[in-house]
């Protein structure tokens, strides 16, 4: 199906509450559009953004993306973001990637400028927390379906236990999304040209999903369910890291032709998201990985800060570097780096708690006293 042209536009509700209305398809091909349309609010002095999505036709992980840079440079000025006139689908999108968390929802329009209304009543920055609403169910007007999309999860629950997995930390723990982590807000983006392949898109992406355990650095073990790399599937991980061997998985948030992304639960390093995509820009085919996440705890931060980030870096370069050879080509990996929010998210410190990297080295002696009490336990 062809894609839809995305049009954005800005325009004043009323003194400092501004809606900007998205119509056609939300990929990372509008960024540019979006900031602006954004830019346009802000420098005019808003103080509520309302988004409104009736015309939206379809989006993908990296819409989200967007959206998640946009609630950023919103909180950075003190504003507040809405969303109006989503569908049933979209609502359970925003559930399921917890964006409903940051972007307050409304039913319509009327009900959002009575909210800001009321906000800006208020005196002084910054504006409180509205409170929440639950958006009336809005008939589908999505012409493309969204059932490349994870439906919504309270806890994960592991169906399967591949062979050779630990799969620790992953049974029953809660997704945490980009607004759920502790440390500053990363936006990375790797990707590299494969321009001697003559393969399309949607050939690189359906090779990278049935390839994704074999790209992995030796250290690094990723375990993929029977169903492979659709949503709601979860993918189990088994690394040795210079603190110790960690043990923890993803779930499969979007799975599509071109794309598909993966979501970090409770205890992973990360809080966030990483997508996996190609596109042809200037005749070539690229492969892309591009990280939205925080350190998931004060810990994990400091980790990332001494070392981490220089070993993600060269993860997804090692990743990036054996696709392209898989593809039977090669090419120089280009990484650019954004801090979309510099601030520490000190509520989020209990997360501590689920640390899975903690978590697993405590596993390891209990494991290896009940492996010594089995041996010596008398045989019958």
């Amino acid at each position: 199906m062809a894609k839809q042209a995305m049009t954005i536009r800005a325009r004043e509700a009323f003194a400092q509450a501004y809606i900007i209305d998205l119509a056609g398809e939300l990929t990372s091909s509008v960024e540019p559009a979006l900031l602006s349309a954004y830019e346009q609010a802000n420098s005019n002095g808003a103080r509520v953004v309302i988004l409104n999505f009736k015309q939206l036709a379809y989006k993908n992980s990296s819409g989200i993306t967007l959206l998640v840079a946009l609630l950023a440079r919103c909180n950075s000025a003190g504003q507040r973001l809405f969303g109006v006139e989503l569908s049933v689908e979209y609502q359970n999108i925003f559930r399921v990637t917890q964006l409903d968390q940051g972007i307050t929802v409304y039913a319509s329009e009327s009900d959002a400028l009575e909210a800001a209304h009321d906000l800006l009543n208020m005196q002084g920055p910054p504006l409180p927390a509205p409170t929440s609403r639950v958006a009336a169910a809005q008939p589908a007007v999505t012409k493309r379906p969204t059932d490349s999309w994870a439906k919504p999860v309270e806890q994960l629950d592991l169906a399967e236990i591949p062979a050779g997995a630990r799969a620790l930390n992953v049974q029953g723990r809660r997704l945490f999304g980009p607004l759920q982590g502790f440390g500053q807000l990363w936006q990375k983006t790797y990707r590299i040209g494969l321009c001697d392949s003559k393969l399309t898109p949607e050939q690189v992406i359906e090779i990278w999903k049935q390839q994704v355990p074999r790209l992995k650095p030796q250290k690094k073990r990723f375990f993929p369910s029977s169903a492979g790399i659709t949503p709601n599937e979860l993918v189990l991980i088994d690394a040795q890291t210079s603190g110790g061997p960690v043990s923890t998985g993803v779930m499969v948030l979007y799975a599509g032709d071109t794309s598909f992304a993966l979501m970090t639960p409770a205890g992973h390093p990360e809080a966030g998201w990483v997508t996996f995509s190609s596109f042809i820009e200037n005749g070539c085919t690229f492969a892309q990985v591009q990280v939205m996440a925080r350190a998931s705890d004060p810990l994990y931060e400091v980790a990332f800060r001494v070392a981490g980030s220089k070993l993600q870096d060269q993860l997804w370069t090692h990743v990036l570097t054996a696709l392209a050879t898989q593809l039977g080509t090669s090419g120089e990996v280009q990484m650019h780096r954004t801090l979309l929010d510099p601030k520490l998210q000190w509520r989020r410190a209990t997360n501590i708690w689920y640390n899975a990297l903690l978590r697993t080295l405590l596993y390891s002696p209990i494991a290896l006293v009940r492996r010594i009490g089995a041996w010596l336990r008398p045989k019958s």
